[in-house]
């Protein structure tokens, strides 16, 4: 089943902020409070999501916690049963200081795509449909991708790679990259049909937090200059003139199929200070209750 991003529709189950929260109400005993998700970090459509993060307060009559071993076990049954493909990893109970998305230290992103080994090549391989962005050969050069990529390193006002929205609050465009690196990549499936007349690679990137479509205007950014559609003097000055206006419209931001939400990252001690002793508290384990 192909997932919608973690949106604001918590009415509908088939978004991922949606489908959890509904396995949270169905917990037994049940939570007084509504289980509201409150998620480290929002996927769009078509992004992937191999490891977020999330808070909620949930708090039943008998005012003792779950056992976090036993919710994922009951919640990841849940998934299964309705065919969600979602999984629960970890569960850690935590104090009202901790905020799943304030307390983030970092995010990271992959961008993952496909370069044609021989031009005009049109055997795509099924395992990288819609998971990858697949990119013809004959006028791509990689070296002028990996070397325009210090022109996003450090802290930047990054206004001109993201589009004018209106916001009620005011946004801060100025972000810092940890860092924005290449690597070479692998098939999904090593031994299907024509994996190997491909590149693989991916566009690793990781920062506090990221703009609306910062990271595809980047990426498709970098695809125009490696495909000589714009010059990396041109990238530079999309950067150093932060405005809208400045999006260069060589370029394109590129499709949400091939970008991934792949870590969150907190601070050790931070998460440990914030995290509640479960030998110190009642808990309910959930495996002898009947769902």
């Amino acid at each position: 089943m192909q997932k919608h991003g973690i949106g604001e529709n918590v009415n509908q189950v088939d978004f991922i902020q949606g489908a959890i929260e509904a396995a949270l109400s169905r917990l037994v005993p049940a939570s007084i409070n509504p289980p509201f998700l409150t998620v480290s970090s929002r996927t769009d459509a078509g992004v992937h999501a191999l490891h977020s993060s999330a808070h909620v307060e949930l708090q039943n009559k008998y005012d003792v916690m779950y056992d976090s071993s036993s919710l994922i076990r009951w919640a990841n049954r849940y998934f299964t049963r309705c065919g969600h493909d979602i999984r629960i990893t970890s569960c850690v109970p935590v104090t009202h200081e901790f905020h799943a998305r304030h307390c983030a230290k970092s995010r990271t992103y992959i961008y993952r795509f496909l370069v044609d080994k021989l031009p005009g090549s049109n055997s795509f391989p099924i395992s990288e449909l819609d998971r990858s962005f697949h990119i013809g050969s004959s006028d791509f050069d990689v070296e002028k991708l990996q070397k325009a990529l210090d022109v996003f390193k450090g802290r930047k006002d990054f206004q001109t790679f993201t589009p004018n929205k209106k916001s009620r609050k005011p946004i801060r465009y100025v972000r810092t990259l940890n860092y924005f690196k290449l690597e070479k990549s692998a098939p999904l499936i090593l031994d299907g049909p024509f994996v190997d007349n491909f590149h693989y690679y991916h566009l690793k990137v990781n920062g506090k937090s990221f703009l609306y479509n910062q990271v595809r205007r980047m990426v498709g950014a970098l695809f125009a200059v490696a495909r000589g559609r714009i010059t990396e003097k041109d990238l530079r000055t999309m950067v150093q003139v932060p405005n809208y206006k400045n999006w260069n419209p060589r370029a394109t931001a590129v499709p949400a199929c091939g970008l991934y939400l792949a870590d969150v990252e907190y601070d050790p001690e931070e998460l440990k200070r914030c995290t509640i002793v479960p030998e110190n508290c009642a808990v309910v384990d959930l495996d002898n209750e009947i769902e």
